[in-house]
């Protein structure tokens, strides 16, 4: 395989995101952020930081070793901006290189929304040196936006399953590049993230992400880390879960453990299962 893969573009929200020309710039080990002003600039790249060490530590269980070179950051924040971002880079020999990223939005949105979303894809690309399954990037990433966004998701997914416009599990697992109807991919990414990550943590899930690309049998990958028996077992109880409101996952022993003392029983499984969507 030629070592040179085209370039992943990851984007939110509404397309046409503006770039900030000029402005200032602030510069920490990994991160390059230009915004309107320096107070911005600066808080942007020490969040990217702390999202970066807080991410790779509760996706991966590690910390990511420095980039070779920082992921510079376009910052546009106004109150009327809809959140959104976009993340490109080329993998070369399985590295992550030549990143671009843009953020939109205001400035609660941007610092709690969308560069958490838009820094975890660099840590899943760091991690799995290739591109993931477009619902799984996707989806793993909104998991860790802002309540507010998230339940934006959930209320268009609930349209969008209303309408006929859900994806089959069997075609949508494989997805490697974005359909059409990508804010179905987003919204239904979302949720299926966040079902399979309340049963065992977020560790499980990147787990599941690794065997499953690995051997390409989703079905199987499925059965080892989950209680289903394969993608339309789990689409069908995915499904049952939604009509039943999206109540919460039973979670394992050593998770409600931890919620309830606040101490890891087990670093298999962190506190932060997501946030449980419900109906109005």
């Amino acid at each position: 395989m030629d070592a040179r893969i085209a370039a992943v573009i990851v984007a939110i929200g509404g397309l046409g995101l503006p770039l900030t020309a000029n402005g200032a710039s602030y510069r920490t080990q990994n991160f390059m952020v230009t915004a309107d002003t320096p107070r911005l600039a600066r808080e942007v790249a020490l969040a990217a930081e702390t999202y970066r060490h807080g991410l790779s530590r509760q996706w991966l269980g590690y910390d990511l070793k420095p980039w070779s070179a920082p992921v510079p950051i376009q910052v546009n924040v106004a109150s009327h901006l809809g959140a959104g971002g976009v993340t490109s880079f080329i993998f070369e020999s399985g590295v992550p290189k030549h990143w671009q990223m843009t953020i939109q939005g205001s400035r609660q949105r941007v610092l709690d929304s969308v560069l958490p979303h838009e820094v975890s894809h660099t840590v899943f690309a760091t991690h799995f040196g290739r591109p993931l399954p477009r619902w799984a990037d996707e989806g793993a990433c909104t998991t860790v936006e802002h309540n507010s966004e998230k339940q934006k998701q959930h209320k268009l997914l609930l349209r969008y399953l209303t309408t006929a416009r859900g994806i089959p599990f069997n075609k949508m697992l494989r997805m490697k590049e974005y359909p059409r109807d990508i804010m179905t991919l987003y919204s239904q990414g979302f949720s299926v993230s966040q079902y399979l990550i309340a049963h065992h943590g977020k560790r499980t899930f990147i787990k599941f992400l690794e065997d499953a690309m690995s051997s390409g049998n989703w079905d199987l990958a499925i059965n080892k880390h989950y209680p289903f028996t394969g993608a339309s077992d789990l689409q069908v109880k995915w499904v049952a879960w939604l009509g039943k409101g999206s109540p919460q996952v039973s979670m394992p022993a050593t998770l409600a453990t931890f919620i309830a003392t606040g101490k890891p029983a087990d670093e298999e499984h962190p506190a932060d299962v997501g946030w449980v969507a419900r109906r109005r």
